[in-house]
């Protein structure tokens, strides 16, 4: 009976380690990095427009098309809430959501643009951040 026990808590123990070591291995996973990469459009095509350049980043959703096209990034949490994402181009952040910032920003004058879905990313922008970001930077004129 004792080595029946011996073994039962020896087989656990073992089992133990190797679930602890797998859970902890250092293996290939997806850093932060790749997401940035993902999320990152560097010298968008100029032949399509704005939300046809947001279609192909991984994990965002864009509904209809042009004057009513909504866009979400992290989903729709709240009935009420909006879930549009916060646009911010050349540093300034800009309200009046996708429509006006496709009014606005001529796609050949966009040098990157940048998703920011993670909480870490999206900090520096507080509550306001919570539905995601999409950075654009424009070309500088010499």
């Amino acid at each position: 009976m004792k080595m029946k026990n011996i073994f039962t808590v020896l087989f656990f123990s073992f089992s133990i380690l190797i679930l602890g070591g797998c859970l902890t291995s250092k293996g290939p996973s997806a850093t932060k990095d790749q997401f940035e990469r993902q999320a990152d459009i560097e010298a968008p095509d100029n032949a399509i427009s704005l939300i046809d350049h947001l279609r192909r980043v991984p994990g965002v959703q864009v509904f209809g098309d042009g004057s009513n096209a909504s866009i979400t990034i992290r989903g729709i949490s709240s009935i009420k809430s909006r879930t549009e994402p916060i646009f911010v181009v050349d540093g300034q952040q800009i309200s009046g959501g996708l429509q006006f910032v496709t009014r606005m920003v001529p796609v050949n004058d966009i040098k990157s643009i940048r998703v920011l879905k993670n909480p870490n990313e999206t900090a520096i922008y507080g509550v306001r951040g919570a539905n995601g970001i999409i950075e654009i930077k424009l070309k500088k004129e010499n």
